[in-house]
């Protein structure tokens, strides 16, 4: 989807998380599915900090609010950290299993705060069992928000490494032919 047509960011991203909930075939409540897209959209207009996501936990509020409040923070700066920016997590202190592990007991504790069965404690139980699946879909979806307007030479190396069909159709679709040998012409 060209992002020039979509109507709003919501249903922009929408549609990029369901086609990657398809590709890393996770089958998920349409409530999941919605929280990512909002999440995605919170963070268009979010700036990240270096604050010590760690830090935060064991320093919250006894408050139910302010305690709720942060560990939704943790867990979506947590995912949206692992999902979007895991390349660059190789070369820092922390790696991708942090954020994959804070994230996910952020979520299983904001579960526990909730009446079961209602919604919000299905959906923190859903991205806490599956966390790490969540952030193979951020990472595809960060992978086509980045390509909105395809640098070729970006998304010919990225084909050349992973041989990925999407990157391959949006080579195709920037007029550069891929044979059937696999190699650009």
């Amino acid at each position: 989807m060209d992002v020039t047509l979509a109507v709003s960011v919501d249903a922009y991203f929408h549609e990029v998380v369901t086609e990657a909930l398809s590709s890393v075939k996770l089958e998920v409540s349409e409530s999941a599915s919605w929280y990512l897209v909002g999440l995605l959209g919170d963070f268009t207009k979010a700036r990240l900090t270096d604050e010590p996501l760690g830090m935060k936990l064991v320093g919250m509020q006894t408050d139910p609010g302010e305690r709720v409040k942060t560990l939704k923070h943790v867990g979506d700066t947590s995912l949206y950290v692992a999902g979007f920016f895991a390349e660059s997590l190789n070369r820092s202190l922390v790696d991708v299993e942090y954020y994959v592990g804070i994230g996910q007991s952020a979520y299983a504790q904001l579960a526990r705060h909730f009446h079961a069965g209602r919604s919000l404690q299905m959906i923190y139980e859903e991205l806490a069992d599956q966390f790490p699946l969540f952030v193979d879909v951020l990472a595809l979806v960060r992978k086509r928000v980045d390509f909105a307007t395809p640098d070729v030479s970006k998304l010919y190396e990225i084909w050349l490494r992973t041989r990925d069909e999407w990157v391959e159709k949006k080579l195709r679709d920037a007029g550069i032919i891929v044979d059937v040998g696999r190699t650009v012409q």
